[in-house]
C-alpha cells in the first residue's frame, strides 16, 4: 500500500504545468505528509526512480525536447516539409505561443521536478544513516538542476519549484523568477550533488561527483564566470581516473550501441529502455516512456539496411557537410551519405529523393540511425523503444569546456591548447578502416594564436565533436551567434530575430491560467 501512496505523489506532485486545471483540483498535493509515505531510503528511491523514467519519456528527452534542440540549431533542419508544423516552427524560427513541442515538454519538465522534489521533501522527514540518505537525494537535486538548467536557457525567468505544491492555489499564485536567481538555485543543487554523490556512479545514466562538477563548469561557462568553470573542468581532469573517465580511443564506438557497457568518457547519459512499453501505467505515458526515437526521425525513409525506415524529420544542412574537412574522421562517423534501396542497390546521398520525395538530396545524420549509431534491436518497422542511451554530456566536452574557460582568464595557453589537442588526436583516424591512427589531420593547434582567435577554434571544435548532440544551440545563444549562424553566410538560413529568438515561448496554457507568469516578448 505504500508504494502506491507514493506513486500517488508521485503523479500530483507533478500537476503543477499539467494539461488541465481540473487535474490540479482533482488531485491536490500535500495530502499525506512525507512520514506517512517515507520510511526507509528504498523508499526515496522509488520517487527518484520515478524521476529518471520521465527523463527517457518521448515528450522529453525521448523527442520533443531533444529534437526541439536539434532543430533549433545550426547544424540540422527540417528535411520533409509535410512534417508537423511545432517542428517547422522551432526550425524556422516563426514558434507560437502555443508551439506544440513547448506544450509536451514544458509539463514534463516539471513533473520531473515534481517527482524528485517527493524525495527531496521526504528526506527531511526520514531517520538512517546521513550518506545513505543524502546520496539519493543528491541524485533528486542533481536531476532537478538537469531540468532546470535546460529550462532557464531555453525561456528565462520561469518559476523555481523548491518544495512540494501543497494545494491548487499555491501553484497558481507563484511567481516566475529571475534568471540569476535561477541559476543560483541549479548551483546549490550541484554543489549539494558534488559534496554527497560517490566518485563513480552504478551507471552512466545516474550522476557521480565528476558529474555534478561537469555540470557546474558548464553552468559557469554559460554565465560567463570563466575562473569558476575552469575550476571545476580542471577538479574534473584532475581527477579523471578517481571519477573512471577518458577519452574513448575510438570515436566511432561512442554511437554503437552494441558495445555492453557505456564508454568512460561518458559523464551523463539519458537511459532508454527497450521493450518497457508494455505494462507502463497510462499516467507515466503508456508506451512512450523511456521510448527512443532518434533513429527514426534522423534517418531517410526507404533505407533497407536495418530493418526499419527513417522519417527523414531532420537532417543537416548541406553547408554542414560541405564545409566539414573530408580529412575528419568525425565527419565519416555523423553522416550517412549512402543508404540501401529496395533491390539491394546503393544509392547516393544526392539522389535519396529518387527513393522517396519526402527524403532530400543531402546526408543524414548517422550517430543514431545506421550501424555505428543504430538504435538497438527494431521494433517493426520504426526503430523505437531501443536499448540505446544518449550521452547528454561526454568527457572531450570537459576538456574543451576547460580550454574555453582558461583562454578567457589568461588566453591561449599552452594547457588550453593541450585540450583541445588530447580531443583532436582521439580524431585523428585514416577514413580507411583498416589504417592504424596516423592521420595529420585534424593538426594540432599551435601557438600565436589571439584571445579571440582561440575561442573561435574552441567553438568550432565543440560543433565538430558534440555534432548532433543537442548542445549547439546553447553554444549559439550563450556566445550570442544568432545572427552570424542563420545569416547569408552561415549554415543554415532563418529569418533570426535577436530581440525574440534567444528565447522560446512558456507554455501558454499556463502563462493564461497563472497570473504571475509573463511570455516571452514577440509570442
Amino acid at each position: 500500500m505504500k508504494n502506491k501512496f507514493i506513486y500517488t505523489i508521485l503523479l500530483s506532485i507533478g500537476m503543477l504545468m499539467s494539461n488541465s486545471c481540473d487535474s490540479l483540483e482533482e488531485k491536490p498535493v500535500g495530502v499525506l505528509s512525507p512520514s506517512e509515505v517515507f520510511s526507509t531510503p528504498a523508499d526515496l528511491m522509488l520517487s527518484v526512480n520515478g524521476g529518471y523514467s520521465l527523463l527517457g519519456h518521448e515528450a522529453f528527452w525521448g523527442r520533443k525536447l531533444s529534437l526541439t534542440l536539434l532543430l533549433r540549431g545550426d547544424m540540422a533542419t527540417i528535411a520533409d516539409e509535410g512534417t508537423s508544423a511545432r517542428r517547422q516552427e522551432v526550425d524556422k524560427m516563426t514558434m507560437s505561443a502555443n508551439n506544440g513541442m513547448v506544450s509536451a515538454f514544458w509539463p514534463k519538465g516539471f513533473e520531473i521536478i515534481g517527482a524528485v522534489n517527493v524525495a527531496i521533501e521526504g528526506a527531511k522527514e526520514l531517520n538512517g544513516d546521513e550518506a545513505e540518505i543524502n546520496e539519493i537525494v543528491a541524485e533528486a537535486y542533481f536531476l532537478r538542476a538537469f531540468v532546470y538548467y535546460q529550462f532557464v536557457r531555453l525561456f528565462g525567468n520561469i518559476p523555481h519549484v523548491g518544495q512540494s505544491i501543497e494545494s491548487a492555489d499555491h501553484a497558481y499564485n507563484m511567481s516566475e523568477q529571475p534568471e540569476a536567481e535561477i541559476y543560483a538555485e541549479i548551483i546549490e543543487d550541484l554543489e549539494f550533488a558534488k559534496q554527497w554523490l560517490p566518485d563513480q556512479a552504478r551507471q552512466r545514466s545516474r550522476p557521480s561527483k565528476g558529474t555534478a562538477a561537469s555540470f557546474l563548469a558548464s553552468v559557469y561557462l554559460t554565465l560567463g564566470d570563466y575562473q569558476k568553470s575552469y575550476d571545476e573542468a580542471k577538479y574534473v581532469i584532475d581527477n579523471s581516473g578517481t571519477f573512471g573517465y577518458n577519452l574513448e580511443g575510438e570515436f566511432a564506438d561512442l554511437f554503437d550501441p552494441s558495445i555492453a557497457e557505456a564508454s568512460n568518457e561518458v559523464v551523463f547519459e539519458i537511459d532508454f529502455k527497450g521493450g518497457d512499453g508494455a505494462g507502463v501505467p497510462s499516467e507515466l505515458g503508456g508506451s512512450n516512456a523511456a521510448t527512443d526515437f532518434m533513429a527514426p526521425v534522423t534517418g531517410p525513409r526507404k533505407d533497407t539496411r536495418f530493418g526499419y525506415d527513417g522519417w527523414s524529420v531532420t537532417s543537416p544542412t548541406l553547408k554542414v557537410f560541405e564545409t566539414w574537412d573530408t580529412r575528419d574522421y568525425r565527419r565519416t562517423v555523423s553522416f550517412d551519405t549512402v543508404i540501401v534501396g529496395a533491390d539491394g542497390a546503393e544509392v547516393p546521398y544526392t539522389n535519396f529523393v529518387s527513393l522517396d520525395d519526402r527524403n532530400r538530396n543531402r546526408p543524414y545524420i548517422a550517430k543514431y540511425f545506421r550501424a555505428n549509431g543504430q538504435a538497438g534491436t527494431p521494433v517493426g518497422r520504426n526503430g523505437r523503444d531501443s536499448e540505446i542511451d544518449y550521452s547528454v554530456m561526454r568527457y572531450a566536452e570537459v576538456l574543451l569546456t576547460a580550454a574555453e574557460a582558461l583562454n578567457e582568464i589568461s588566453g591561449p595557453t599552452a594547457e588550453a591548447q593541450g585540450y583541445i589537442n588530447s580531443v583532436r588526436e582521439r580524431a585523428r583516424r585514416e577514413l580507411d578502416e583498416d589504417a592504424t591512427n596516423d592521420s595529420m589531420y585534424p593538426m594540432n593547434v599551435s601557438g600565436g594564436l589571439s584571445k579571440e582567435d582561440f575561442r573561435t577554434v574552441v567553438l568550432e571544435e565543440r560543433r565538430l565533436e558534440l555534432a548532433f548532440e543537442f548542445g549547439r544551440w546553447f553554444d549559439i545563444k550563450r556566445r550570442q551567434l544568432g545572427e552570424e549562424a542563420f545569416g547569408p553566410n552561415g549554415l543554415e538560413q532563418q529569418a533570426f530575430d535577436p530581440s525574440k529568438d534567444y528565447l522560446m515561448p512558456k507554455y501558454q496554457q499556463d502563462v493564461d491560467r497563472m497570473p504571475n507568469l509573463t511570455q516571452n516578448p514577440g509570442y
